[in-house]
């Protein structure tokens, strides 16, 4: 009987001991590794701008002053329910400018369609921005698509220009999420990224290439 509960207590802890380390194995794994190897978008998104961390682009304000917006961040990750983000951040020392450009997508094997409809969120301030591809626009005969565009001396093609959203607060914080129309607009292009942005108050930033 002594042998009997002996060889069924080792067996419980055998059987529990397996039953743990099998749960470690489930709980520990981290999530994007059943999503995908790959955590990159790729296409329009991930061509917009050519931001790299560290670019800094020349921009001139309406008022005439000159500065620079800087590439201070650029992230690419997948969250844990399997959806692909790519978020770039764009600052200025002075004066203080700040422009996030954020893209997220629930598919991690695109085909060309996918790619061409591929839509960026701009915030800057209190305006929001959705940013579409300008050749899917081009395609579909949209008048948000612009051929050519003079900007401070450089002329540019294949423009794209995006309506804003205002914040209903003129300070956003993380839970106000409510927008309004506004007559605030972003011109905008794959290759150079944001080429102007207008605000409501008539002023306006600007790339400001001709001397770079």
């Amino acid at each position: 009987m002594m042998k009997f509960c002996t060889k069924l207590l080792l067996l419980m802890n055998f059987s529990l001991a397996f039953f743990c380390a099998c749960g470690d194995v489930v709980t520990t794994e981290p999530n994007y590794y059943k999503c995908s190897d790959n955590s990159k978008i790729s296409g329009y998104a991930a061509e917009f701008g050519n931001y790299k961390v560290g670019k800094a682009i020349p921009y001139k304000h309406s008022d005439g002053y000159l500065f620079s917006l800087a590439v201070i961040d650029r992230d690419n990750y997948i969250d844990d329910v399997c959806t692909k983000h790519l978020n770039t951040i764009l600052e200025s020392a002075y004066p203080i400018y700040s422009i996030s450009l954020s893209i997220e997508t629930t598919t991690f094997y695109y085909n060309e369609q996918d790619k061409l409809n591929q839509t960026i969120t701009a915030e800057f301030g209190q305006y929001v921005f959705s940013l579409r591809n300008p050749e899917s626009l081009k395609s579909a005969h949209d008048s948000s698509y612009i051929e050519k565009m003079e900007i401070n001396g450089v002329t540019y093609t294949d423009v794209a220009v995006a309506k804003g959203r205002k914040y209903e607060q003129s300070y956003k914080n993380d839970y106000q999420t409510n927008t309004v129309e506004s007559s605030a607009r972003l011109y905008y292009q794959t290759k150079k990224g944001i080429l102007k942005i207008e605000m409501e108050d008539g002023s306006y930033i600007a790339i400001n290439e001709e001397d770079d």
